[in-house]
């Protein structure tokens, strides 16, 4: 989102860098979106069962561009993400996880969405568990994108990435989660 985007700050420490503990604490905040959705899986022993939940970050450069990463065999595009150990703090999960995908070192300008989901198997109506998806704002600070992901050609995992205006041409927003997020941040 550009513009008139309000990013709402969870904490921050001494030397600035926001903190989130408890994502649960920003339910209570008017300038944060809240949203709830349920993520349906085949069996209970799925990518959420070990974790607190995943981080997602919008990074926009200052020519306004947003960091991406995309995957040619599946013609997406997703923003950089990654999962939160229990325990560890989400903004610190958010800066470190992008860094490792991308190269790119990022500062956190605030919380723009807090996904409350709910993860169910078929056919059950009562969540087994339940997780937080936290879509934080930032921007970057310092390296670059990894020579191995400069290009599909690059890198050995067929994920890639770029700065781009938009969604890219040869790509799609994915189903779900991931896809949810990027159309969030896009529109």
């Amino acid at each position: 989102m550009t513009g008139d985007t309000h990013y709402a700050p969870p904490e921050a420490t001494a030397e600035g860098a926001l903190t989130l503990e408890d994502p649960a604490t920003l339910r209570e905040r008017e300038d944060i979106t809240v949203t709830e959705t349920t993520q349906e899986h085949e069996t209970r022993d799925h990518c959420g069962i070990d974790n607190d939940g995943h981080v997602v970050v919008a990074v926009r450069n200052s020519n306004d561009e947003l960091l991406l990463m995309q995957n040619d065999e599946h013609e997406i595009a997703i923003l950089p993400h990654g999962t939160v150990e229990p325990g560890q703090d989400w903004a610190a999960a958010a800066r470190e996880e992008v860094e490792a995908v991308t190269g790119v070192s990022i500062a956190l300008d605030g919380v723009d969405v807090l996904r409350d989901v709910d993860h169910v198997v078929e056919d059950e109506e009562e969540p087994h568990v339940s997780t937080y998806r936290v879509i934080f704002a930032g921007r970057p600070v310092g390296g670059e994108i990894q020579d191995c992901k400069q290009g599909p050609e690059a890198g050995s995992d067929r994920w890639w990435t770029c700065w781009s205006d938009g969604l890219p041409a040869e790509a799609s927003v994915p189903p779900g989660g991931p896809g949810e997020d990027l159309t969030y941040i896009l529109d």
